[in-house]
Formats: C-alpha cells, sequence, structure tokens
C-alpha cells in the first residue's frame, strides 16, 4: 500500500478582483444609502423608495421625540429630592463655593414626639404628609423588637395605578424586627411617608417616636382607626433655658 500526498495550493485573490469586489462594494452601499438610509433618518427621498417603502415614516417619528421629551421635562416649582453637594472653585483664589448643600423650604419645620403601647399580635401606622425635597429627622425606639416597614404613598401614582393602594417601600424588616431605628429621609414625592410597625411578641411593647421635619400633618392608623394628629410649632416651644456659659478658653 503506498501512501499519496496531495498539496493544495490557495492562491490569494489578484489585485484586479480585489478592486472589483470593492467596486461591488461601495455601489451597494450608495444604493442602500439612497434608497433606505437617506429616507429614513433625514426625510430625504431623490429616488421615491422611501415614500414607496414607508420609509419616510419613521423620520417624521424621530422628528417628533424631541417634541415628547421637552413635554415630559417641563419646569416645575418642586424642589429637587436629593442632595447632591458639587464643589466649585474660586476664581479669585478664595474658598471653594459648595452646591446643592440643602433644599430650601418655604416654612419653618414642626416637632412631634409619640408615646403608643402596642398589644400582642397589633399593629399600627403613623406617616407625615409631605412635599417632595422636604426632609424628616427621626428617631423610634421599643422595649421590644417590633417588624416594621417604612414607605411612603405618593400622591400622584405611576400611570396604570391610579385609584390603587400603591406605595413605595423605603425599608423593611418582617422577620426579625428592630426596636430602634434612627436617621434623615428626604421625600422623594409629595404624599404620606412613614411606619407601620406590628408587636409579634407575647408582651405589650412601648413604642416611642421622636420627629422633626417639614411635614404638614401627621395620619395614624391605629385599630382601624383613622386618625389626623396635630404637630407642635416651634412657636410653642418654651425657649432654652438659661445656664451658664462654659467658657472653652
Amino acid at each position: 500500500m503506498t501512501e499519496e500526498t496531495y498539496v493544495i495550493t490557495i492562491h490569494p485573490p489578484s489585485k484586479k478582483r480585489i478592486a472589483k469586489a470593492t467596486a461591488v462594494a461601495l455601489v451597494i452601499a450608495a444604493v442602500l444609502l439612497v434608497t433606505a438610509v437617506l429616507p429614513a433618518e433625514y426625510g430625504i427621498d431623490p429616488l421615491g423608495t422611501g415614500k414607496l417603502l414607508r420609509l419616510t415614516d419613521l423620520a417624521k417619528a424621530d422628528a417628533k421625540v424631541p417634541e415628547k421629551l421637552a413635554a415630559t421635562t417641563v419646569k416645575t416649582d418642586e424642589p429637587p429630592a436629593t442632595i447632591v453637594p458639587v464643589l466649585e472653585p474660586s476664581s479669585d483664589g478664595g474658598a471653594p463655593a459648595v452646591k446643592g448643600t440643602f433644599i430650601g423650604q418655604t416654612r419653618q419645620y414642626k416637632i412631634d414626639s409619640r408615646e403608643i403601647k402596642l398589644a400582642p399580635g397589633k399593629g399600627m401606622e403613623i406617616k407625615y404628609n409631605m412635599k417632595k425635597g422636604a426632609g424628616l429627622v427621626y428617631s423610634w425606639t421599643a422595649t421590644n423588637k417590633l417588624l416594621f416597614e417604612f414607605h411612603g404613598e405618593p400622591n400622584v401614582k405611576p400611570a396604570g395605578k391610579e385609584g390603587t393602594d400603591y406605595y413605595e417601600t423605603y425599608e423593611i424588616d418582617n422577620q426579625v424586627g428592630k426596636d430602634e431605628r434612627h436617621g434623615t429621609f428626604i421625600a422623594p414625592t409629595s404624599g404620606i411617608h412613614g411606619w407601620f410597625w406590628e408587636n409579634k411578641t407575647p408582651n405589650e411593647v412601648t413604642l416611642k417616636v421622636v420627629s422633626a421635619g417639614f411635614y404638614d400633618w401627621i395620619f395614624q392608623n391605629i385599630n382601624d382607626k383613622e386618625t389626623a394628629l396635630k404637630t407642635t410649632s416651634l412657636d410653642v416651644i418654651p425657649s432654652h433655658p438659661k445656664v451658664p456659659d462654659e467658657v472653652l478658653h
């Protein structure tokens, strides 16, 4: 038995064939540009193929997009819902300015302090009516762990959610629970924002809630009884007791 050896020789395409293929590709690209790309992207239709294939409708639709975007980005009087500090260097070599460090409000803040006793198996809600961008500083403590959810109900609900019990969760612990939480909250939307607590222990739990912030009124729901609670204005707070100043230096 003899072995045969085959040798395959690959010849590169000639310059003439490469030039011919390039020319054909350029012609095809030019045809596509005139018949499809220009009518669809820019509404230019020199041969009438765009109208025939309805490609010019795409260009008309794209032209309407900026108008729609402009309609959705209309400026409102609502403040921003976030604080984003931006450092701006001084032009004269002085101290730099930091923009976006606070959200201005039109009214003074209010304060509130509550103490509620929750029987075993009972739950309750306390929510604050706040405008978008309003801040809330809070602390709540309990004599035992409570399950809780911190959430909000915006006045203007997303499309398709109108007329429903739509709400947005900010923080939740429905497994172990906590006996205290402290923080600063900025309302992402205008509406009511606050907590639902539930006592899953076999004993009565005392809950204390202290808050200060830019809210109009407080909503309370306990034993399915809803109440609008009055807040405390700064004008009625007693003046700070006079104590001797401490000299530091």
